[in-house]
C-alpha cells in the first residue's frame, strides 16, 4: 500500500525483524494459499502477486469454464470480525455474521445465553478464538465496551476487544501470544497521533476488559498497545455486505459489518483493480478477477468508489488511507482534466 502515513513493519520490536522471522510470519498468514499467492516487495512498499504453482504459465480467466461462475483466486477467513452494529438486534450469528433465518437454528452460548450462533462449528470456533475470554459469565464486561461503542458509534474498540482476546487465548493454549501478535505487526499502520476519542475509549476498554489481570498481563496491554492496535485497524479493516452478487470496496458503512484480514490487507489499490473482493455466504472473504490475471501479476482491490470522479476519488483515499493515488487511471484522468 502506498501510504504516506504508514512504516513498512508495524512492530513494537525495537530491531527490524529479520528475514526469516518474516518468512515465517508470511508462511503463518499465507497458510494453504501458498499455492496461488505470494507477498512480494514492490513499488508500493509490499503487494501480493498470483503466482500459481500448480500452473505457473496459465493465465486465470474471469470466469471458470467448467462452472460459469466467477474464478476465486483465494478465500480468507477474518481474523477477527464484528457484526453490524446496526443489525445487532437481528438473529445475526456473532462469529461468522450470517443471518440466521430460522429460530430453531439458533445455537446460544449456554453461559452468558446472549451470544448466537447459527451452528455447532461457529459456536465452538468462537470459544476456542476469543468468547472464552469475553463471554460475561467469565465477569468480563465486554458488554459495556459493546455498549459505549453502540452509543459514540465507533466499533474499532470491538474489534481491539477481540485481538486482546485471542492474545489471551494463545497465551493460555501455547504459553505465548506471538502466534497471535507477531502477524499483526506486520501490516501497516496509520502513522498519525491518535485522536482524543481514543483515550476515552481506552479508558472503557480497560476498566471493561483488564480488570482482575496481573500487573504484568496489564503492562502488556497498555495505551500504547491499544493505540498501535487501533492504527492496524484504521489502514486494514474491511467492510463486510454478505450478497452472493455484491462486489464491495474496502470502505465499511455502519450496515457492514467489518473484519480484519491478514492475508488480504497485503493487496494494494488501484482505480482499475484486476479483482474485487465479495462475501457470497458469510464473513468469509473471497477473491475474484476482474479481468484476466497472469502469473507474477500484482493482484489489486479497489479502496474507494471507483466511479467518482479522481479529485473525489484522491481526496477519499489520502484522507482514510494516507497516499496519494498516482495509477494508470488517476494520471490518465489528470491528462484528460488538464486539456
Amino acid at each position: 500500500m502506498n501510504k504516506l502515513l504508514i512504516r513498512k513493519f508495524c512492530t513494537n520490536i525495537k530491531n527490524e525483524p529479520t528475514k526469516p522471522l518474516v518468512d515465517n510470519i508470511y508462511k503463518f498468514i499465507l497458510k494453504d494459499n501458498f499455492k496461488t499467492v505470494e507477498i512480494k516487495d514492490c513499488k508500493n512498499n509490499r503487494g501480493l502477486f498470483y503466482n500459481p504453482i500448480e500452473s505457473p504459465t496459465q493465465t486465470l480467466p474471469i470466469i471458470n469454464p467448467l462452472t460459469n461462475k466467477p474464478n476465486i483466486i483465494f478465500k480468507e477467513e477474518p481474523f477477527i470480525s464484528y457484526p453490524s452494529i446496526i443489525k445487532s438486534n437481528e438473529n445475526i450469528c456473532d462469529h461468522c455474521l450470517k443471518e440466521i433465518k430460522k429460530k430453531e437454528e439458533i445455537r446460544q452460548c449456554e453461559e452468558c445465553k446472549v451470544i448466537k450462533y447459527c451452528s455447532k462449528e461457529c459456536k465452538e470456533k468462537s470459544s476456542i478464538e476469543y468468547h472464552s475470554v469475553l463471554c460475561k459469565s467469565t465477569g468480563s464486561g465486554f458488554n459495556y465496551l459493546e455498549k459505549h461503542a453502540s452509543i459514540e458509534k465507533r466499533r474499532f474498540p470491538l474489534l481491539a476487544g477481540k485481538i486482546l482476546a485471542r492474545m489471551i487465548m494463545g497465551y493460555h493454549l501455547e504459553k505465548s501470544s506471538k502466534s497471535t501478535w507477531l502477524p499483526l505487526q506486520m501490516l501497516s499502520f496509520a502513522k498519525k497521533p491518535p485522536p482524543l476519542e481514543w483515550k476515552d475509549d481506552y479508558l472503557i476498554f480497560s476498566r471493561s476488559l483488564l480488570k482482575g489481570m496481573s500487573e504484568s498481563m496489564k503492562k502488556k496491554f497498555d495505551y500504547d498497545w491499544f493505540v498501535r492496535v487501533m492504527q492496524i485497524l484504521y489502514l486494514n479493516t474491511i467492510g463486510i455486505d454478505i450478497d452472493p452478487n455484491q462486489q464491495t470496496t474496502k470502505m465499511s458503512s455502519p450496515e457492514s459489518g467489518i473484519g480484519l484480514y491478514l492475508l488480504t490487507s497485503f493487496i494494494n489499490h488501484d482505480c482499475d483493480p484486476n479483482t474485487y473482493i465479495h462475501f457470497p455466504d458469510d464473513h468469509t472473504m473471497h477473491l475474484s478477477p476482474l479481468k484476466p490475471i497472469n502469473p507474477g501479476d500484482e493482484i489489486t482491490i479497489s479502496y474507494t468508489d471507483t466511479t467518482k470522479d479522481i479529485v473525489d476519488r484522491r481526496s477519499q483515499l489520502f484522507e482514510n488511507y494516507g497516499f496519494n493515488c498516482e495509477c494508470k487511471k488517476c494520471l490518465n484522468d489528470l491528462l484528460i482534466k488538464r486539456k
